[in-house]
């Protein structure tokens, strides 16, 4: 049987979930529901955090997941992007107050610490990387860190933060 992790909420699952009905999958009637096993189709659906699917899979305990590809390659883990989907489009960008166009020598938050440290690796870039678990738009109101590094997709998060995107892109999806 095949093993498939889908993500446990948010716009992801959904997306994931329609797409998978849409093929002819079951799925789950309730969101609580963890595991599904479609008998007729011979696959065993997992619904799981979205940070954790890359894990899951790299360990080789599930034969394939739907995640960002941003929390794909924050993980480290052992698995590859297959292809993309048309859903989840998103931007992974620095923000910071008004003014602030560098992030040279600043303290930086997000929940994606291996992307960032890549990124400034491969930028000859110096910097404090401030891991945090989502949420880091208040970061640097609550004095922890002058910049943040996040996924945008729409950017009302960051506006109603008083925050706004700056410099190149950190990963595109």
């Amino acid at each position: 049987m095949l093993r498939i992790a889908i993500p446990n909420k948010g716009s992801l699952a959904e997306d994931s979930i329609a797409v998978l009905k849409e093929a002819g999958y079951k799925q789950r009637t309730d969101s609580r529901d963890l595991v599904l096993v479609d008998i007729e189709n011979q696959v065993e659906f997992y619904y799981l955090r979205p940070r954790d699917i890359a894990t899951y899979v790299g360990s080789g305990e599930l034969d394939v997941g739907i995640t960002g590809r941003d929390l794909l390659l924050d993980s480290q883990a052992p698995a590859s992007e297959i292809m993309k989907l048309d859903f989840g489009k998103s931007v992974f960008r620095f923000a910071a107050p008004p003014g602030v166009t560098s992030i040279a020598g600043k303290r930086i938050a997000t929940a994606y610490p291996h992307l960032v440290s890549e990124f400034l690796k491969e930028k000859n870039l110096t910097a404090s990387v401030v891991e945090l678990d989502g949420a880091v738009e208040g970061a640097i109101k609550l004095g922890v860190a002058d910049v943040i590094a996040d996924v945008v997709s729409t950017g009302n998060t960051l506006r109603q933060a008083g925050l706004e995107t700056f410099g190149e892109p950190i990963l595109q999806s």
